[in-house]
């Protein structure tokens, strides 16, 4: 019998948690739904927990809602089909806990990877100490250089959001600016001539790839330095950077985009358009980004709301956590930072431009598994991925 070739599966519809609206992962308990109502089921079930509504008892559960009554949700949860008796006790889970840190110590010593140029080619040997910063560094929030934003606009949004809030986003907008772009000694190191046997779509791709290895480095530092990453557990926290890395990347990429020339500022701040991406062989994998960054061109998103969407995405729940609620908890923050900037800043218009700025989530999920797709197709284009990418976004050699 004729073996089947192996190769991308065609990408489904999107399906959404019927709980919330978010993106399903799939089903949990008997019914199709996200990581975030599978955790809260399971945990709402184990603790036989009591929840009591503040708004009616008549609650529309959505993405925001989901966080904000309990009761409504595990009501929810429970005419969508999840059933209690599917969830495994917490004790069984304990020892589930207790055998996968086990396996964990265990493999401690084994040594890591390098990359090119002397990088760090494991996500898992980067360090997570969390750098303070004083208040005067914060004051001095850096501006993106393709932003139209203006210190006054963003100040602006902080008006009427409470010191703690406006603290959080200082601190998000300091960073952002921060870990925008790689030193220029990193950016010396990036080879543009070609090796023996390379072809100029070899060279474009590799450059692109190496480009992409700086601006996922810097994604990692952020990610390190926001408030609540150094209270996880160090697994999660891996499994959280390897998981959002693709999602922040086309976060940055739309920050980045410029309307004029319907083009993409990279981290060697040189524009990228179709053009640049079917020289690099991957022509196919820009549109759907463009569309992206063209619908958050339209929103006009500025610095402040886009640290806050990156951090939201960068505290999601994840399948490989271990302690996924204390990451919902950490995210919680920040959505509620987001809606009283967006309350503060869009006025009128504050409800439709949050609930969209949401659906970006999802969006982002979306292109997140597209790129997981074009990583796998590219070994049957014999294009090889860079160890620092290939182990970050999980691409079997």
């Amino acid at each position: 019998m004729q073996k089947k070739k192996k190769g991308p599966t065609p990408r489904q519809q999107e399906e959404l948690c019927l709980v919330c609206g978010d993106r399903a992962s799939g089903y949990h308990y008997n019914a199709l739904t996200c990581e975030g109502c599978k955790g809260f089921f399971r945990r709402s079930i184990t603790k036989n927990a009591v929840y009591q509504c503040k708004y009616g008892n008549n609650c529309e559960i959505d993405m925001y809602m989901r966080r904000k009554c309990q009761e409504c949700r595990l009501k929810k949860c429970l005419s969508v089909g999840m059933r209690p008796e599917c969830v495994v006790p917490e004790y069984q889970c304990a020892v589930k806990r207790k055998e996968k840190k086990a396996q964990k110590v265990g493999d401690k010593d084994k040594p890591n990877s390098t990359t090119m140029n002397g990088s760090p080619g494991s996500i898992s040997g980067m360090g997570t100490d969390q750098i303070k910063i004083e208040p005067s560094e914060v004051d001095c929030l850096p501006m993106n250089s393709g932003s139209t934003d203006s210190l006054t606009g963003i100040q602006n949004g902080l008006s009427v959001v409470n010191p703690e809030q406006a603290g959080l986003i200082q601190r998000l907008v300091y960073f952002q600016g921060r870990y925008e772009n790689p030193s220029p000694e990193d950016l010396e190191r990036i080879t543009h001539r070609p090796t023996e046997g390379e072809d100029l779509s070899d060279v474009r791709f590799r450059h692109m790839a190496e480009i992409t290895i700086l601006t996922v480095q810097l994604i990692v530092e952020f990610a390190k330095n926001l408030s609540g990453f150094d209270t996880l557990l160090r697994e999660d926290q891996i499994a959280l950077l390897k998981a959002c890395s693709s999602e922040v990347m086309m976060l940055r990429m739309a920050r980045k985009y410029d309307a004029a020339t319907d083009s993409i500022l990279f981290a060697d701040n040189q524009p990228y358009t179709r053009d640049s991406y079917s020289l690099a062989g991957m022509g196919d994998t820009i549109e759907d980004l463009l569309r992206f960054c063209r619908h958050m061109y339209n929103m006009k998103v500025n610095n402040a709301e886009y640290a806050l969407v990156t951090a939201i995405v960068i505290f999601s729940e994840r399948p490989q956590l271990l302690e996924g609620w204390k990451v919902e908890k950490i995210q919680e923050v920040y959505l509620e930072a987001l809606k009283a900037y967006v309350d503060s800043r869009r006025k009128h218009r504050s409800g439709t431009v949050f609930a969209k700025l949401l659906s970006v989530l999802t969006e982002l999920r979306t292109l997140g598994n597209q790129n997981s797709e074009i990583c796998f197709s590219l070994k049957l284009k014999n294009k090889k991925l860079p160890p620092f990418l290939a182990e970050i976004w999980d691409v079997i050699p």
